[in-house]
C-alpha cells in the first residue's frame, strides 16, 4: 500500500500496483461498488487504476487510468475521477467511479476534498469546485461566488507554482513558491486575537495584555495574619 485516504466514515488504499481499494459506509456510493452496501473489509474496484485519491464526507476522487477487459492497463495522462454525491444533493450521486468531463483535456497534477467541496492543481491552474459552500473554501473572493457545481479557476493563482493542496471541512490550504504575484495577495489577519503573555526573562514576570489585567488575590476574610515569635 503506497496511498490512503480517509472521509467521514469511508476508506481508500492504493497499493503499489495502482489497484484500489475501499471500504467503511456506502452511503451515496462513496465506496464506487455500483450499490450503497457498507463493506467492513476493504474490496478492490475493477475497472481502474490509480496513483492518487483523496475523499470527501460522501465522495471520493482518484487520478488514475481505466482497466480493459484485457486487464491491461491504459497509458498515458491520468484522468480525475469521482464516484459518490459529487454533485448537487438535488442530482443522482455516482455509484462507480466515473471521469470528471470538465475537466477532459486538462493535465491534472494533484487533487484534495473536503466535506463537499475539491481543489485540483491542473496545468497552471488552480481549479476548485462544490455545491452548497458558504465558508470561502473555493477562494473566488469577498466578490465571488461562494458554491459552484462546475469546476473553475481561481484566478488569482493562476500561473503560480503549487506544491501541495489540502482541504479542511470547509477550508483550503495551497502550498505555492514565493513569486511577486504571491506577495500581492491580500493577507487574512483574524480579527480577534487573544492576548499572548511574554516572560520577561530578567525579572521572571509575564508582560503583556493579559499580564496587565491581573488582579492580585483579594485577602482571606475573618482571619488575621499572625506573627512568628
Amino acid at each position: 500500500v503506497v496511498r490512503v485516504a480517509c472521509g467521514t466514515a469511508h476508506c481508500v488504499a492504493v497499493t503499489d500496483e495502482g489497484v484500489v481499494f475501499t471500504w467503511g459506509s456506502g452511503g451515496y456510493g462513496r465506496l464506487g461498488h455500483r450499490e450503497q452496501k457498507d463493506l467492513w473489509v476493504p474490496t478492490a474496484l475493477p475497472d481502474m487504476r490509480a496513483a492518487e485519491v483523496s475523499c470527501g464526507s460522501m465522495h471520493t476522487a482518484a487520478l488514475g487510468w481505466p482497466l480493459l477487459r484485457s486487464g491491461a492497463v491504459c497509458t498515458g495522462a491520468p484522468a480525475l475521477y469521482m464516484w459518490g454525491r459529487v454533485k448537487a444533493a438535488s442530482q443522482n450521486a455516482w455509484m462507480y467511479p466515473k471521469t470528471e468531463d470538465e475537466l477532459r483535456g486538462w493535465a491534472v497534477h494533484s487533487i484534495a476534498c473536503g466535506a463537499a467541496h475539491n481543489v485540483v492543481h491542473a496545468d497552471s491552474s488552480a481549479i476548485s469546485w462544490g455545491s452548497g459552500c458558504s465558508s470561502g473554501e473555493l477562494g473566488f473572493g469577498e466578490n465571488g461566488k461562494k458554491s459552484s457545481a462546475r469546476p473553475d479557476k481561481i484566478e488569482t493563482l493562476e500561473g503560480v507554482s503549487i506544491a501541495q493542496i489540502a482541504c479542511g471541512l470547509a477550508n483550503s490550504m495551497l502550498l505555492v513558491e514565493d513569486s511577486e504575484q504571491v506577495r500581492k495577495l491580500p493577507e487574512w489577519v483574524p480579527k480577534d486575537r487573544p492576548a499572548v503573555a511574554t516572560k520577561d526573562a530578567s525579572k521572571g514576570k509575564d508582560t503583556g495584555k493579559s499580564a496587565s489585567k491581573r488582579k492580585a488575590p483579594e485577602p482571606a476574610r475573618g482571619k488575621k495574619a499572625s506573627k512568628k515569635k
